[in-house]
């Protein structure tokens, strides 16, 4: 045997990857800290721009979302949504790296605790949670998580503000359904024989509470077919596309889900409106047939299940949305020399551009946002994980 001691094999790698480690660490420390710098920069610059400072004030409000905004408003909330949504994506990317490099650390540290404890049962079962990258990984996911925090204030108020137009200005119009009344004194007759047709030709029982419900039903899904060419008209009147085809596509994308957002938004509307139509009425007092009370209490459950199916399909259009938006922000930091930025007349959204342009051609008075005092409008879910957002795990 040779007099020579022979090391671990471990113990010769293990102080060259620590020192690995540290050298990492501090590189991911200084592109996080590079990022956050330019972002900064970035802000500032964008607050010094005209009327900025007012809008943020508006930014900060409780009621921010809700708001009908003026298209200068409009302009900087995209530009200020398209800003933190690219500093979204650098964090994005920065975390997916830390978090990469946590895991091997991690993986290599069980290593060496297996190998150095290979009697110890106890031992081998132990396993530890932190790593040279801990530390960094945590400051960058909590600034990422705020971040994204920012992006959906942002983006639930550019596609609620999207929504509010449309219903307003560009949805085509909707007759609902007039349902029948069970409210003491007024001509319901429960023993009538009258039948009602759907537009397919479905024969249903005018007395029966449920033939009320379908027939909505039916209305509403022979009129959503109808978004298709509204949202072909508004693009042909005010939508300039960008030079970049890619964009052009997602511009495109954002429009066609944000016009079918809205129009869920009616059709949940409608049926929720219909339910609370008959809850008002107060058919446990009203009607004292057992089998006809059973009726409309079933039929308010189904025009409640429809509203609710219809607002899930509605976040679904929103999660697109957000995607869209991310897509863009992705596609800026790609490729910088082809970056893409809103215009103040909005031409990448043809609804809010035909909005001003409304706006322009009418007294105050006869506004868009004097119209929608009177308007019930869409209003959108306030997290991301309905819009879709794939920022940091909030």
């Amino acid at each position: 045997m040779s007099g020579k001691v022979t090391k671990n094999p471990v113990e010769k790698t293990s102080r060259p990857l620590s020192v690995g480690y540290d050298a990492m660490v501090a590189s991911l420390q200084d592109k996080y800290l590079s990022i956050v710098a330019a972002y900064e920069t970035r802000l500032r610059m964008f607050q010094a721009e005209p009327g900025v400072k007012c809008f943020m004030d508006l930014v900060d409000s409780p009621a921010f979302h809700e708001r009908l905004f003026s298209p200068v408003e409009f302009h900087l909330l995209t530009k200020l949504l398209l800003l933190n949504e690219e500093f979204v994506c650098q964090l994005d990317s920065l975390c997916a790296v830390a978090r990469g490099l946590h895991m091997k650390a991690l993986e290599q540290s069980r290593a060496e605790r297996l190998h150095k404890f290979t009697v110890d049962a106890k031992a081998k079962r132990g396993a530890t949670k932190t790593s040279p990258f801990s530390s960094i990984l945590s400051m960058i996911s909590a600034r990422g998580r705020a971040a994204h925090d920012v992006s959906i204030r942002l983006l639930r108020a550019e596609t609620t503000q999207r929504c509010k137009i449309i219903s307003l200005l560009h949805m085509p119009p909707f007759r609902e359904a007039v349902l029948p009344s069970f409210v003491k004194g007024e001509a319901y007759d429960p023993d009538s024989d009258e039948i009602l047709y759907t537009s397919e030709g479905v024969t249903l029982r005018a007395a029966d509470p449920l033939s009320g419900v379908e027939l909505l039903r039916d209305q509403l899904q022979h009129w959503l077919p109808l978004v298709a060419p509204a949202v072909a008209a508004v693009e042909t009147q005010w939508w300039i596309p960008p030079s970049d085809p890619d964009e052009a596509k997602r511009q495109h994308e954002r429009t066609e889900a944000v016009f079918h957002a809205a129009a869920l938004f009616v059709t949940s509307n409608a049926f929720k409106n219909a339910a609370e139509q008959w809850k008002t009425s107060s058919p446990e007092m009203t009607v004292s047939d057992p089998y006809l009370k059973a009726k409309v209490e079933t039929a308010v459950l189904r025009l409640r299940s429809y509203s609710e199916e219809a607002v899930q399909q509605m976040g679904q259009q929103l999660k697109l949305y957000a995607q869209s938006f991310r897509q863009t922000a992705r596609a800026n930091l790609r490729n910088p020399q082809n970056r893409w930025d809103p215009l103040p007349d909005s031409s990448h959204a043809p609804d809010i551009r035909g909005a001003a342009e409304y706006e322009a051609r009418n007294a105050p008075g006869e506004s868009a946002a004097a119209k929608e005092q009177a308007t019930t409008v869409a209003d959108v879910p306030k997290t991301q994980d309905d819009q879709g957002g794939d920022g940091p795990a909030s």
